[in-house]
């Protein structure tokens, strides 16, 4: 017998409340500017693992801009969707759904999707010229180090993939704190007011940010990188309490005009100014700037749509792919000197489509394939997938 919420309606309603459509639709849209952003870095003065021959400082405003909130974002809705997870799974059953999505697909990458775009970047800087199967066998798989090491690179590497390596850290820490707080009590415990979930993260961010600045920057290595894991779990911890207070949502929403406004002031600030100040005002753009967006999704976006289930499924994997195609094109497109308009378009189209049509002949399909990229079983994935519980990845 199919169960329906007319039959049940109080189970319909309180589905309703937990369903947050637009945090879904807001994942989407930070992985896909993280391809433009990877593209934009082949053009500007900051290290990155392949650089064009023509670069263009100009854009560097626009990078900061993007860059100050889409990875807060991204690990205050990780936050969030853990909440629900734990909620669902309990501790235990989390921590194991969350090792057996994101630890696979950990490796798949680390060993299988990055060694073409390192080997891209040997060959670019005349390194080395061995074919692929031989560097990929001889020297990336032994971890031979003799050919990175000068580039102050390592292999094996998670490269870009060092967001789900600190997800999943974070997550099996919240699985192990939760469990342990369960045990201790049984009691209820008050709500937040909404008005510290709003107010304290720009000050963590701030905080955050002048100590990067300062004491401990940024690494992405895991081990000697506590500057950025003190913003980054800032930010989880934020999406994690403010997940089931629909005080806060609704707050967000009512005053997303506001936000945007402090959001274009700030952001107008922070290309005026340098270090220190730039650290303080970015800090405080990037929390007006998700507030925004937040707020507008909410008022705009929280609905299910079969293009929202597909695209939240294909993120994942699309992420993992998109820099080695990104690197590989850039490499061989880069001697061409076409106009710079056609490279960029041609860069940004062959990275979503490659991307998305490896996902869609190679890893959609194919239950092995679907586990190594982290993608749910078809059985479950056919389920609905809109509640944001289903989007932690």
């Amino acid at each position: 017998m199919q169960y329906t919420a007319k039959m049940f309606p109080e189970h319909a309603i309180e589905r309703r409340t937990t369903r947050k459509y637009f945090l879904d639709w807001l994942r989407v849209l930070a992985f896909t500017t993280l391809i433009f952003f990877h593209v934009g870095m082949l053009y500007v003065s900051w290290r990155y693992n392949l650089k064009s021959p023509r670069l263009y400082p100009a854009i560097e405003p626009w990078m900061s801009a993007l860059s100050a909130w889409r990875l807060a974002l991204l690990f205050m809705i990780s936050g969030v969707a853990s909440r629900f997870l734990i909620d669902k799974l309990g501790p235990s059953g989390f921590a194991s759904n969350r090792l057996r999505r994101l630890l696979p697909v950990i490796l798949t990458g680390m060993f299988v999707v990055i060694p073409p775009q390192t080997y891209v970047v040997l060959v670019s800087r005349g390194i080395t010229h061995m074919d692929f199967p031989t560097f990929w066998w001889t020297q990336y798989l032994r971890a031979n180090q003799t050919l990175v090491r000068p580039l102050g690179m390592t292999m094996p590497t998670w490269d870009h993939l060092w967001f789900l390596v600190y997800l999943l850290l974070y997550t099996l820490a919240a699985a192990a704190l939760v469990s342990l707080a369960r045990r201790r009590t049984t009691r209820a415990r008050p709500p937040i007011s909404p008005w510290i979930l709003i107010l304290a993260p720009p000050v963590w961010l701030v905080f955050t940010n002048l100590l990067i600045l300062t004491r401990a920057p940024v690494t992405d290595a895991l081990v000697n990188d506590w500057g950025a894991h003190l913003k980054w779990v800032g930010m989880f911890v934020t999406g994690f309490a403010a997940a089931r207070q629909d005080r806060f949502w609704s707050l967000l929403e009512s005053h997303r005009g506001k936000a945007l406004a402090v959001a274009a002031i700030l952001l107008a600030i922070q290309s005026k100014v340098n270090d220190p100040a730039w650290s303080v005002v970015s800090g405080l753009y990037a929390w007006a700037a998700i507030c925004a967006l937040c707020g507008f999704a909410r008022a705009s976006l929280n609905r299910p749509s079969p293009l929202l289930s597909h695209l939240n499924e294909a993120v994942l994997p699309v992420y993992v792919l998109h820099q080695p195609i990104l690197l590989i094109t850039a490499f061989w497109l880069f001697p061409l000197r076409l106009a710079l308009p056609v490279e960029v378009l041609l860069l940004v189209s062959a990275t979503f489509l490659g991307s998305f049509a490896l996902y869609e002949a190679f890893i959609r399909p194919f239950a092995a394939t679907r586990f190594l990229f982290g993608v749910k079983p078809k059985v479950l994935s056919s389920m609905p997938r809109s509640d944001v519980a289903q989007m932690a990845s």
